[in-house]
């Protein structure tokens, strides 16, 4: 788990990992360059919480990185701090364990109201990239024993990503040139690639409170960007990127027109973001 100024849903997160999780468990916390440092009434109400503090902001991918090193179990759960479990992750744990062709579970997400948020996905091909929309998904596909609830997906939210250490360590964990975003998509791949497969187990759910906001979309399309670098060929490369470039200039017409109608600082907002993403397109990625 990793902190950053988010403060406020630290010990939330911490209750529920203590009253839902079964089996033995520990928790890496890495306070992440944050301004708002973790109390020392924390650190002793949850002895069992062991603590790395980094004083810059590593990010989300390399603050990972840094607790995964720490780990001594054979599982590991990547879990956002701005998440509340609804329930144990055994069942997750279970599908794991006893199918060797997995390789990442994803649980079941849901909003502050409790209402389904979806989590897992497909992956980014160059005519998805048209409806961004249509990369997440409802999963159908069941996957394994039917009381585990699983289901085959491509990718599965970085917010609630549990695997092997083993399969972790032999990927490498996430890749550090980026900050966030694309992290689970890019790992998800390169289980795939290893002929791996990704579930998400809805016998597991939990709350996730934030989740993608509009000042982080530089760090989307750089993730899109770089997963067709990494794992496209030419001409799928090509055309992700010719896809990218048209969806964004039609976005920053749509919302500028928006804008001059209704004035609606929201989608000033979104206007600037856009125009933004293509002034720096050329350092969009490394």
């Amino acid at each position: 788990m990793l902190t950053h100024n988010d403060r406020k849903y630290l010990e939330p997160c911490l209750r529920s990992i203590q009253e839902r999780i079964s089996c033995p468990f520990e928790v890496i916390l890495v306070e992440n360059g944050s301004s708002e440092p973790v109390e020392d009434e924390v650190l002793m109400q949850y002895q069992w919480l062991r603590f790395i503090r980094s004083e810059k902001n590593l990010g989300f991918n390399a603050g990972n990185n840094l607790a995964a090193k720490d780990a001594k179990g054979k599982y590991i759960l990547l879990l956002n701090i701005d998440t509340i479990l609804l329930t144990d992750v055994a069942p997750a744990l279970r599908l794991l364990e006893s199918d060797l062709k997995i390789g990442v579970v994803g649980g079941e997400a849901y909003d502050s109201s409790q209402k389904w948020r979806p989590s897992a996905g497909h992956f980014p091909t160059w005519w998805r990239l048209w409806l961004f929309r249509s990369l997440w998904i409802k999963p159908k596909l069941p996957y394994g024993p039917t009381e585990l609830q699983a289901f085959n997906v491509d990718w599965v939210e970085g917010s609630f990503l549990m695997t092997s250490l083993k399969n972790w360590e032999e990927i490498g964990g996430f890749d550090e040139r980026y900050f966030l975003f694309g992290n689970d998509l890019h790992f998800c791949r390169s289980m795939a690639e290893r002929g791996l497969a990704v579930a998400q187990c809805a016998a597991v759910k939990y709350v996730h409170y934030c989740g993608f906001g509009v000042s982080r979309l530089g760090n989307l399309y750089a993730g899109f960007r770089e997963y067709h670098k990494k794992f496209s060929g030419p001409l799928e490369r090509r055309m992700a990127n010719a896809v990218l470039r048209a969806g964004l200039v039609a976005r920053i017409a749509a919302y500028g027109a928006w804008y001059s109608v209704t004035r609606d600082s929201g989608i000033r907002d979104k206007f600037r973001r856009f125009a933004e993403v293509r002034r720096n397109w050329a350092r969009l990625t490394p």
